[in-house]
């Protein structure tokens, strides 16, 4: 980095760190000389604390400590020296996506070789309610990563974390979702939701698996249960 865009940084985290209350201006001096201790540079521990005292300083006027935040100055400095991998980038879509092709691959198949072990016995599954059930269960499982998933690898910003009632609501609701779809769609007429031989079901559950191997490769999509 140019040694002048080094230096406004300096200035802007002195200028925040005069910000700061006295419990937290102890944990950011606290995380200094952890930092020196682990022989991080100067100019990686100033990038560091750049990253911190902005999201610190606004956490403050909700009366959150540096230590809610990130967690014990051990941790943080764990997390800053090992910082994970830039996962490519994936859109909440491409992601919903890959979530619904991973499910309807692994539902097709499960469900199928349930029908043919149990000789007809299990109740079978029309083919829109196994598509249907895996772009509804696909959406959950998006909405695990956004508000959860993402915030639990190592050096992510927590403070960004939204709250556990929220987080709770939202992924109830999606649960919810998910079954409701997956039991009114199978109500659903065979004319529109015809149950086909499990055989033809477990290619098509093949096709849908490779399909999503092929997207992976081509757009970088990520699966929103990677941490």
């Amino acid at each position: 980095m140019e040694s002048e865009a080094l230096r406004d940084i300096v200035s802007e985290n002195r200028e925040l760190e005069q910000k700061l209350t006295k419990r937290n201006e102890q944990y950011i001096f606290d995380l200094k000389k952890s930092l020196v201790a682990a022989n991080l540079s100067e100019e990686a521990q100033t990038l560091a604390l750049h990253e911190i005292l902005p999201h610190l300083v606004e956490g403050q006027k909700s009366g959150k400590t540096a230590r809610q935040l990130f967690g014990t100055v051990a941790e943080r400095t764990e997390s800053i020296l090992n910082k994970p991998e830039e996962l490519p980038e994936s859109t909440p879509a491409l992601m919903w996506l890959d979530n619904t092709l991973l499910l309807f691959g692994v539902m097709t198949i499960m469900f199928s070789i349930m029908m043919m072990w149990s000789k007809g016995k299990s109740q079978p599954l029309g083919l829109l309610t196994l598509v249907l059930a895996s772009m509804a269960g696909g959406y959950a499982f998006y909405l695990m990563y956004k508000y959860v998933y993402q915030y639990d690898r190592p050096g992510v910003d927590k403070s960004k974390r939204p709250g556990w009632f929220k987080t709770g609501s939202i992924l109830v609701g999606a649960m919810f979702l998910w079954l409701a779809v997956f039991t009114g769609s199978s109500m659903l007429p065979a004319i529109i939701n015809p149950v086909l031989d499990p055989v033809i079901v477990i290619i098509i559950g093949g096709i849908a698996l490779g399909t999503r191997y092929l997207l992976k490769k081509k757009y970088n999509m990520r699966s929103s249960l990677a941490r």
